[in-house]
């Protein structure tokens, strides 16, 4: 598809959005706004629905720098990468997400950003029902069109390309500071500039005029860092596809055999009802996941035990109107899985084995669910490109 929609986030929820929608094949802006704050995002959800989305974000809030890298060891290296560059940041580097990008020699590239930074993006796309392609910083969007810089005012800041994969924003106020150290060599420098800029000492190469979001849009193909990477990389659409079925699936399946027990079908008519749908099961497993073995079996002896378990207990109705408040929880995150669900009547508390593909699915889990339940969570592992975790949930009204 030739158009796509462009989003530029402010660095807070109170910031103003910038939007715009390109047709590259007719080279021509379809649409474009902006929107006064992070909330009015929805707005966007039709245009985003059948366009691929990519989202600028603001340079203030990521750190890019270069760092000393030999080839040799290289792997080894990056492992270490949040500690070599622990000096030069000063937010927590445990708590930061980092983006290797282009090498020059033994000088390579990095981006860092909060994670908590991204999570807030991400859960303000995902509130407005946007699934975004990359997460660009501006600045590195600024085509450099065979210059050393390149620079536009946007808004009331300043973006600075600084190299293939340098940049910043800056405000009139710390712009006149921050030259002398950003070319502390005093070399001639040649810049770019997308609107009226002087720069003292430096060589402007004024460029066609243009809107400021149309000279991003048309620089995000070429941008080298993408911050959708690692734990914030998106799942295929495909995936989510999968796992919004096989959400889907395994709620309606607990959901109908309790419904039978609240209908007070005797324990006779119940075996035989969870062996047919033992079976039926297993099936609709073999087409979500061709080949799988030992998966096959494993949600219907946990469906077997449960309701044993509620039918010892008498807390069938609780654990169902449990599951319906679910439902909508599983939609809004569908990468996230449920493995393994455990009921305890008498304390009201249902213990999940989840797993999900981010940390910050299962943090949006959480919250979605939080006007209902009481949450829990126990430890948090991450392996594969895979996170699991066991989360506790108790009504209410059991304090």
């Amino acid at each position: 598809m030739s158009e796509r929609l462009y989003i530029r986030l402010g660095k807070v929820p109170e910031a103003s959005c910038q939007w715009l929608v390109w047709s590259e094949q007719e080279q021509e802006v379809i649409a474009s706004g902006e929107l006064a704050n992070a909330s009015e995002l929805v707005g966007l959800q039709d245009r985003a629905a059948y366009r691929p989305v990519d989202i600028l974000v603001p340079s203030a809030a990521v750190t890019l720098t270069t760092i000393d890298l030999p080839e040799k060891g290289q792997q080894k290296a990056l492992k270490a990468l949040p500690f070599m560059l622990e000096e030069s940041i000063i937010d927590n580097v445990d708590e930061m997400h980092f983006v290797v990008g282009p090498r020059d020699g033994e000088r390579v590239s990095v981006a860092a950003v909060a994670n908590e930074q991204m999570m807030m993006w991400l859960e303000w796309l995902n509130e407005a029902g946007i699934t975004a392609r990359s997460f660009i910083p501006d600045s590195l969007a600024l085509p450099l069109h065979g210059c050393d810089w390149a620079a536009m005012r946007f808004g009331q800041e300043t973006l600075i390309r600084t190299g293939q994969a340098s940049g910043q924003s800056y405000s009139p106020q710390w712009l006149h500071l921050a030259l002398p150290q950003l070319n502390a060599s005093g070399d001639h420098l040649s810049v770019a500039t997308y609107t009226e800029l002087e720069f003292p000492g430096l060589k402007s190469t004024p460029q066609q005029l243009e809107m400021p979001m149309l000279v991003l849009a048309k620089g995000v193909a070429q941008a080298p860092i993408n911050l959708l990477s690692g734990m914030f990389k998106p799942q295929k659409e495909y995936g989510q596809s999968l796992s919004l079925w096989r959400n889907a699936v395994l709620v309606f399946v607990v959901a109908f055999v309790l419904l039978l027990i609240d209908k007070g079908i005797n324990i006779y008519r119940a075996e035989a009802q969870i062996s047919a749908l033992q079976q039926q099961t297993q099936e609709v497993y073999r087409q979500l996941k061709p080949g799988s073995g030992v998966h096959a079996n494993l949600i219907p002896g946990q469906l077997r035990n449960q309701l044993k378990k509620l039918q010892g207990q008498g807390g069938g109705n609780e654990f169902f109107a449990m599951l319906q408040q679910l439902k909508g929880a599983f939609a809004k995150v569908p990468a996230l899985k449920p493995n393994s669900l455990r009921f305890d009547g008498n304390r009201g508390e249902l213990r999940m084995q989840v797993t999900a593909t981010t940390y910050a699915q299962i943090e949006q889990f959480k919250e979605a669910i939080s006007g209902q339940f009481k949450v829990d969570a126990g430890a948090m592992n991450s392996s594969d490109g895979k996170v699991t975790g066991t989360l506790t949930l108790r009504t209410k009204s059991h304090g």
